[in-house]
């Protein structure tokens, strides 16, 4: 144990808190940190012990402000407020799970369609690509990150935004995922027909709505 720090600080509890704000799950945080058993986590959030220096370096990496976590003050270079952060791990790293609640609706439709879906993006409120699968920059003939920060409205075809633009203006029930068919820009400049789905969530503890954007298909 470090002799610094007693198993009374807190940190325990700031590990726990810092881990579910940011990725949701002590899983989900395992693998976007590269640990590969999360069973490797519980004598740090048990209390029998405190990080050295490799697991420190996964929790800098992560973005963790390593001075709170480990006696509760921030340091002079603190992190982005987390309460500000979009919530949107979920999406990140249970993106299977999203892709089956989809190929589900999808299946009530056409019993003989099976999607291919590995091309999505995430979107927050303002309707900003804040992730995406690489695919979906390769499906559009985009180069790496080339859409990261773009809004919704500039890669779909102005004729086909208001439609788009009117389903997610209205009134949105929780967890639903709404359908359209659009023409997107692409990396070319010309347009291309795709059919997609939105997947809408809010953020919580927030009136914020968060959008998961997925081709149903990532070939041309």
């Amino acid at each position: 144990m470090n002799a610094r720090y007693s198993i009374n600080s807190g940190f325990p509890d700031r590990l726990r808190t810092y881990i579910l704000k940011k990725h949701g799950s002590i899983n989900a945080f395992c693998r976007a940190a590269g640990i590969k058993y999360p069973a490797q986590m519980t004598p740090y959030l048990s209390g029998k012990c405190f990080p050295g220096k490799k697991m420190i370096a996964r929790l800098e990496k992560d973005g963790a402000d390593i001075h709170w976590l480990m006696d509760g003050h921030e340091s002079n270079h603190a992190t982005p407020d987390l309460s500000n952060a979009l919530s949107l791990s979920q999406y990140r790293m249970d993106i299977d799970s999203l892709f089956r609640q989809v190929r589900m609706h999808i299946s009530r439709f056409s019993a003989f369609y099976k999607p291919v879906i590995d091309a999505y993006a995430v979107l927050d409120h303002n309707e900003n690509i804040v992730d995406l699968s690489g695919s979906l920059e390769q499906y559009l003939g985009y180069k790496k990150n080339a859409l990261t920060g773009t809004c919704l409205q500039n890669i779909i075809h102005p004729e086909d935004y208001p439609c788009v633009k009117r389903t997610l203006g209205g009134e949105k029930p929780d967890e639903s995922i709404v359908e359209f068919k659009s023409k997107f820009r692409t990396g070319e400049g010309t347009y291309i027909d795709a059919e997609w789905c939105l997947a809408i969530s809010t953020k919580p503890m927030s009136d914020l709505y968060e959008y998961a954007m997925i081709m149903k298909g990532s070939d041309r």
